[in-house]
């Protein structure tokens, strides 16, 4: 299979583990499993809780003709409370160097748009939220394509579960300079009768051990005329010290219903993470929770958070 063409049918599926293990090839079609076993203990309010879990993935890709190829992924996610098991991705597909095209439970078009700011081990990616047809989701027709330095994502989501129907686009730029850009759009009708929209804004900076981001959201939702306004930004910066990565996020979220104004985010996180090797490594998440108690439904809601966690590559 053209090497150039596998590159782009595991480019396409983000979740595929860096040191997931080649079972088979035979020149024309290939298999290869991965995944994570995650051990994590989140301590809020003195009580602590196992929010551990393991990710299992199979990819396939075969090549069906000349610069084309055919790609087949699935993954599932076991976690510490079975009731909160769940498929994370299945879906199959169809790509050439223009790009893959899919069709199953898959990414919406804003993921890569709020990665420039969701970095770190644990905590952050609070503000950023994304709508149903912008995340991940099923009954999701999607396009991935790669040209030089510009990345471009389109879904279309039909009737599920939550949406209606709906749409996100999404383009990000990087230049070798280490300066990126992202820019990303959904818009969709859930079965409750709500209409969504958003759009996200990313800009990212890296040099050397250094990396800064920043990101803005700013969406609505509208119910039988009434409308409520939801912004939100994130900034987020990184430090690589040998084998330890520093990293913090700042997220500041607000939802505005007429004259009404709320924080329904905001938070300082900072965590360190020590890589052992490139499939063991065990990190330290803190998340200092600036909301008030009269702004959340629960005391608890408004307590920080300590987590510790081991991670292991497959």
């Amino acid at each position: 299979m053209n090497k150039k063409l596998i590159a782009l049918a595991v480019a396409a599926v983000a979740s595929t583990s860096v040191s997931a293990a080649e079972i088979f090839n035979d020149g024309t079609s290939s298999m290869a499993i991965g995944g994570r076993a995650e051990a994590r203990a989140a301590i809020k309010d003195g009580d602590m809780t196992d929010n551990s879990r393991v990710r299992i993935n199979v990819l396939g890709t075969t090549q069906i003709a000349e610069g084309a190829y055919g790609v087949g992924f699935f993954e599932r996610e076991f976690k510490s409370n079975e009731s909160k098991d769940e498929n994370r991705y299945i879906y199959a597909g169809i790509g050439t160097e223009f790009g893959l095209v899919t069709y199953g439970l898959n990414d919406g078009s804003l993921g890569m748009i709020t990665d420039f700011t969701d970095i770190m081990s644990y905590h952050g990616a609070g503000a950023s939220s994304k709508i149903d047809v912008a995340d991940r989701t099923d009954n999701n027709i999607a396009y991935v394509g790669e040209f030089g330095g510009l990345t471009v994502k389109a879904n279309y989501v039909g009737e599920n579960d939550s949406v209606e129907k709906g749409y996100s686009l999404g383009a990000v730029y990087a230049m070798d300079n280490g300066l990126a850009m992202g820019l990303g759009y959904a818009d969709q009708d859930t079965n409750a009768k709500l209409t969504e929209s958003q759009i996200e804004a990313a800009i990212s900076y890296s040099i050397n051990n250094i990396y800064v981001a920043a990101l803005y959201k700013d969406g609505e939702e509208k119910l039988s005329g009434a409308k409520t306004d939801l912004t939100g930004y994130e900034l987020a910066a990184a430090y690589k010290m040998g084998n330890t990565k520093f990293t913090t996020t700042y997220n500041n979220a607000e939802s505005k219903a007429g004259s009404t104004k709320s924080d329904t985010y905001d938070s300082i996180a900072v965590d360190a993470t020590h890589y052992f090797n490139d499939n063991f490594r065990t990190y330290v998440s803190y998340n200092f929770n600036l909301l008030n108690e009269n702004e959340v439904d629960t005391k608890k809601d408004a307590e920080d958070e300590l987590v510790f966690g081991l991670r292991y590559d497959f």
